[in-house]
Formats: C-alpha cells, sequence, structure tokens
C-alpha cells in the first residue's frame, strides 16, 4: 500500500513539474518524481524474485507485457498527433525510423538531436527495461549474489561515465548514475522484502542508514545522488510506517497510485487535447495562465484515471490469461513427453 502512494506521489508530482516548473521554483520537486519510480522499481523486482525460481525468459517476458502495451499505445497517438500537427514540440521527431527505436526501447538521437524517443517521457522506459535486462539475467544466479554482482554492473557503469564524459551519446546514456537509484530500490527491497516483515527493527533501520550514507556519499562523484538519498529515505520511511501499522486507508491515494503509469506515459496527450481545444476557442495565452494549467493537469490525471480503469487494466488482464493459458500448455506438453519418454 506504502508503495502505492509513492506511485501516486511520484506520478502527480512530474505532471505537476511539466506545468508548472516555470511558475514556481517548488514544482521543480517534481522531476524527482522518475527517481522515486526507478527506486520503487528496485524495490518490487527483488521482492518478487526473493525466493522463488523465475527463469530468466519468463521474467522478461512478464516485464515486456507489463510495461510495453501501454507504452507503444501511447507512442502510437504521439506519432499520428506528431504527423497531423498537433504535437510538436521542438524535442519530437516525425521520422519512422526513430518511432521504430523508440518501440524497441532502443535510445537514439531523432532529428533535433536530442536522446528522446518520440513520446519523450518514454526515455525513463528506457532505463527501465535495461534495468529489467540487467537483472533478469541475474536470475541465472544463486539469489545471494545477485545484489552483489548488480552493484558491481551499475556502480562500474557509473563510473564509466565520469571516467569518459565524451563516450558516444548511447554509451553516455546507460553510463547514466539513475542506474544507481535503481540498485537503491534493490537494496530497500532485499532489506524489506514482500511482506515488509523480514527483520527487527534496529537492523533494519542500521541497513536503512547505510544504503542512504552510501547514497550520499556517492553523491561527491554523482550529484544526481543527493537528491536520490533523500528520496531512499522518503520511500523507507514510509515502508517502515506500514511496518508499523501506520498505513491508514487513503481511497484517492490508492487510486492514483495504480493508475500512476497510466497517468504518467497520457500526461502529454492530455495537455496536447487541452491546447488544442482552447486554441479551437480562440484562447490566445493558451497553457501560459495558472488556471489553463491546473486544468491541463486535472484533464491529465482524469485520463490517466479513465485509461487505467478501462484500457490499461482489461489489457493488463487479456495479456495475463493468454500467458497463463501458454504457459500451462507448455508445462502439459512437456510432462507429455517426459511420460512418453519414460
Amino acid at each position: 500500500m506504502s508503495l502505492q502512494y509513492l506511485r501516486a506521489l511520484a506520478a502527480v508530482g512530474v505532471v505537476l513539474f511539466h506545468q508548472f516548473q516555470n511558475v514556481s521554483p517548488i514544482f521543480i520537486l517534481g522531476k524527482y518524481g522518475v527517481g522515486l519510480f526507478f527506486i520503487i522499481s528496485g524495490i518490487i523486482m527483488v521482492s518478487l524474485t526473493e525466493g522463488r525460481a523465475i527463469k530468466p525468459l519468463n521474467f522478461f517476458i512478464d516485464r515486456l507485457t507489463r510495461v510495453a502495451p501501454m507504452y507503444w499505445i501511447a507512442t502510437f497517438i504521439t506519432f499520428i498527433l506528431g504527423c497531423v500537427g498537433i504535437y510538436s514540440p521542438s524535442i519530437y521527431s516525425h521520422g519512422i525510423g526513430h518511432f521504430i527505436l523508440s518501440c524497441l526501447f532502443i535510445p537514439s538521437l531523432n532529428e533535433h538531436g536530442n536522446m528522446m524517443p518520440t513520446l519523450f517521457i518514454g526515455w525513463t522506459l528506457n532505463y527501465e527495461m535495461f534495468f529489467y535486462l540487467v537483472f533478469g539475467a541475474l536470475l541465472l544466479i544463486q539469489g545471494r549474489y545477485r545484489l552483489i554482482v548488480l552493484a558491481m554492473i551499475f556502480l562500474s557503469l557509473a563510473l564509466c561515465g565520469v571516467i569518459f564524459p565524451q563516450a558516444p551519446d548511447l554509451v553516455h546514456f546507460y553510463t547514466s548514475p539513475y542506474l544507481l537509484e535503481f540498485l537503491a530500490g534493490c537494496c530497500l527491497g532485499a532489506i524489506f522484502g514482500l511482506d515488509l516483515m523480514k527483520l527487527r527493527a534496529w537492523p533494519t533501520v542500521a541497513l536503512i542508514a547505510a544504503v542512504i550514507i552510501a547514497m550520499a556519499g556517492l553523491g561527491f562523484v554523482f550529484p544526481l545522488l543527493w537528491t536520490g538519498a533523500a528520496t531512499v529515505l522518503l520511500v523507507a520511511t514510509f515502508m517502515w510506517a506500514e511496518r508499523r501499522g501506520y498505513a491508514p486507508s487513503f481511497p484517492l491515494a490508492l487510486m492514483l497510485g495504480n493508475a500512476s503509469y497510466s497517468i504518467y506515459l497520457f500526461q502529454q496527450i492530455a495537455f496536447d487535447a487541452t491546447q488544442t481545444a482552447l486554441r479551437l476557442l480562440h484562447y490566445r495565452p493558451g497553457l501560459h495562465t495558472i488556471p489553463t494549467r491546473c486544468v491541463a493537469v486535472l484533464l491529465a490525471i482524469l485520463t490517466g484515471i479513465a485509461v487505467y480503469r478501462f484500457i490499461e487494466t482489461p489489457l493488463t488482464k487479456t495479456i495475463r490469461r493468454a500467458l497463463d493459458v501458454s504457459r500451462g500448455a507448455s508445462n502439459s506438453s512437456s510432462k507429455t513427453a517426459a511420460t512418453a519418454r519414460i
């Protein structure tokens, strides 16, 4: 429940940042919702795989089917809007090649020289998929060593980014300190576990403090991690409160947390819809006034909730059902073949 509240905070924070960053400095804090998403992702991946024998291929398929369909839908809509001139910021590319690379989660420069996918906020999904790729591959080794190996890989990549600042753009992308926020999330996942009841109080506090101190220390090399350390403290506080039974029910926050992925993906589409409507109404200021920005934020959140309820949820259930049937048939075939061999 606490993680859903944090997802809601991250999604709404990013939406507010995109609309109000030039209005007041306080809204700049919203951009750190991205790091919050990364940390939460690390927690969930460790918690879901801890103590379970999961094949890397099954892990990849599960993650791809969870993340990709909605991202592809949002990317396709954005591409069409761009082609008809509704969506045309300077970071947008009309190239079909760039569109294909975006759908494949491959970072690439667009025609404006920006390392942004067709749906510009999809750059975070490129990091997510890379994290899944590395984490899934580590399922081949024993659980007790995974976190150590992951730390070695991500720390090495981040250090390479510092040592070789003039590396090609693709290399620079995959050597970002953002990777260390996934790592911090994995550490919290290992500390708390999925049931949030793994350790006694003081060992838990000591381990959490160690993660925060490590992040703050690395902040001297990677300044991004100063805010990353603060985010880890925020997440750990929420998880600790839930563990101690201090997790009141907030239905609205829970709903926003459930819909956070759709809110995040479709926010720009909602902004474009608002801007287009204002243009049709001959309202020249557009989204440059505080009231219209508020309307855009509200529409983005409502759009995300509607997409979650009427598209994401049924689509995800259908895909999961198909995967279960496919795996059930595969397991049945394997048992039949094994019986025949016997």
